[in-house]
């Protein structure tokens, strides 16, 4: 029987190439083998590390970060930076991640027809309530803002596009996305918040405020993250009549805004109806309590 440079027999590793992973006559494989790609897990392992960074990164900082030398890691980090998935500052050679993953992301089918059914009833709502909203949606154990729309006054507040944050209980729209889904699933979303908060609340606790933002329909609470805040936050639907995003509005207080927080809660349900029913919800999808204290 032949054998190959590895000593590995030809008739042993046939089939390796069509993914099997399984030898020559063998019916089925008695223990999976994962394939190692060492180039691939580092420019992921980069791409990852600086997704959670607050700031840019040495090239020494990074190799460091991930337990590796310089030498490991500056022919990945030149390439990456090539093909526009990270960008180095010029004025400190630093870097960051680009705006590429999130492009590719928009690429996507569902997320590029949830933005372009979105944003037309996004923009009416901030001219009618002269706030800024955003749309998010859970991606990777975190929040991910896909569309935005400033407000038309001349200061406000708004979240930028692409801006993501670990999925937890401190984020208005991980609660809400949470509240509006099947048990099973809502079950894994609240494990997330678990795992992902440093200090996290008991899962009772948890599970009765998810609970009270479903019966409610939507959440409006104090911004626990910015002072001055009040963020208002709505469930929006598709034709599976689950949550598949949220819009929010953070509310920012301003002497020249007429909108009070229960106007703009009202006329923000109604935009996430025109949008949910936009995605094919059923009419009754999403029907909320009106505007007052929680139930």
């Amino acid at each position: 029987m032949k054998t190959d440079r590895s000593g590995r027999s030809h008739a042993a590793t046939k089939d390796a190439g069509n993914g099997t992973g399984r030898a020559a006559g063998s019916p089925r494989a008695e223990k999976h083998v994962p394939y190692s790609a060492p180039a691939l897990e580092k420019g992921l392992d980069i791409l990852e590390m600086l997704a959670d960074a607050t700031a840019g990164m040495s090239q020494n900082q990074i190799a460091a970060q991930l337990g590796r030398s310089v030498g490991e890691i500056f022919r990945m980090l030149d390439v990456l930076e090539r093909r526009a998935w990270l960008y180095r500052s010029a004025t400190d050679s630093t870097y960051r991640l680009s705006m590429r993953m999130f492009e590719l992301a928009h690429r996507h089918p569902q997320i590029k027809h949830l933005v372009s059914v979105a944003l037309p009833p996004m923009h009416e709502l901030a001219r009618g309530t002269r706030q800024s909203n955003h749309l998010v949606v859970h991606h990777d154990r975190r929040i991910l803002v896909v569309a935005q729309v400033d407000s038309p006054e001349a200061m406000g507040f708004s979240v930028r596009i692409g801006a993501h944050f670990p999925f937890r209980l401190d984020r208005v729209s991980a609660r809400t996305l949470s509240a509006f889904q099947p048990t099973h699933r809502r079950d894994e979303l609240i494990q997330e918040m678990i795992d992902n908060d440093p200090s996290p609340l008991p899962r009772a606790r948890l599970q009765k405020m998810v609970a009270a933002i479903a019966a409610r329909g939507y959440e409006v609470k104090e911004s626990a993250t910015l002072p001055g805040i009040t963020d208002i936050c709505c469930p929006i639907f598709d034709q599976s009549g689950f949550a598949v995003a949220t819009l929010t509005q953070p509310y920012l207080r301003q002497r020249d805004v007429k909108s009070s927080i229960e106007q703009s809660c009202e006329a923000q349900l109604r935009t996430v109806r025109l949008i949910s029913m936009g995605l094919g919800a059923a009419a009754s999808d999403g029907e909320h309590r009106p505007f007052g204290p929680p139930p």
